[in-house]
């Protein structure tokens, strides 16, 4: 955090029984492009909120639903009828039976995995494809990876706090977030209320979740866009160096060597502890 030129870290923190607190004026806020991964993006697929929806499964958009399927079929029908009496206009439609409207219903998809133990997806078509409130490993077209999802860890932090263990040493009190906003039109308020605290059995932690579209993200998800699997380090210092990484992987290293500590990053957890 960087203070200004008339403020100083005091202005935001005290010092209390050897321990450091945040005064209540400092508050902090998340961002993020579109719903975290896991189970904030699952939810019903209707015709308010169908329109350019990406699905996490497969990377591409869900079919626009928002024209029901039978709906389509009676105003192709009519084009082509010839010999029907003109009394009716184009766009009316039949009166779809409540069978046949389920077909314009879906969920929108996760590619975050149940972990192991928990209740499985059932996967079957439209509104049962996920199981909602369980706990998942992040997406990905790798190895499958331990990590938890995005909206586990949002959880998690509503609870205990983001600090993590370093910062919790010196710290009084947990940091947490005062709210959320989710910048897309792919947006569920109330899956996002059961990602982050209802899910939980202690759920009187509440946060503030906000839906802003008005400004867009230039480098936001987007079916032609693919992530660049390349990524550097750089450490400054007396000792400073750099390494550069493929896929999570040193640069030169295949995955048949692993097991060579010199494939590993400085930074990863094996190095770190």
């Amino acid at each position: 955090m960087k203070c200004s030129e008339k403020e100083n870290a005091s202005s935001y923190f005290a010092l209390e029984e050897g321990k450091v607190k945040m005064k209540v004026c400092l508050k902090f806020h998340l961002y993020s492009s579109y719903p975290p991964c896991g189970d904030a993006t699952i939810f019903p697929i209707s015709k308010h909120n169908s329109h350019n929806i990406l699905s996490e499964d497969v990377g591409t958009p869900v079919p626009d639903n928002s024209t029901p399927v039978i709906e389509k079929q009676a105003h192709i029908i009519r084009s082509n009828n010839f010999d029907a009496p003109h009394d009716k206009t184009e766009t009316e439609t039949l009166e779809p039976s409540p069978k046949k409207m389920k077909l314009s219903e879906d969920t929108n998809r996760t590619g975050a995995k149940c972990v192991e133990g928990a209740q499985i997806d059932p996967k079957r078509d439209g509104l049962e494809y996920h199981t909602v409130s369980v706990l998942r490993t992040k997406p990905g077209r790798g190895d499958r990876t331990l990590s938890l999802s995005c909206s586990d860890k949002i959880l998690k932090w509503n609870q205990i706090g983001m600090q993590g263990s370093l910062l919790s040493i010196i710290l009084s009190e947990p940091v947490t977030l005062s709210s959320v906003i989710i910048g897309s039109e792919c947006f569920n308020l109330e899956s996002c209320k059961r990602a982050f605290f209802t899910r939980y059995p202690d759920n009187n932690k509440h946060l503030e979740i906000h839906n802003y579209t008005q400004a867009e993200f230039v480098d936001q998800r987007h079916v032609d866009k693919v992530p660049c699997p390349d990524s550097s380090l750089f450490v400054a210092g007396s000792q400073s160096f750099r390494e550069a990484y493929v896929a999570g992987l040193r640069q030169g290293w295949s995955k048949k060597k692993l097991d060579n500590p010199k494939s590993w990053s400085s930074v990863c957890q094996t190095k770190l502890a």
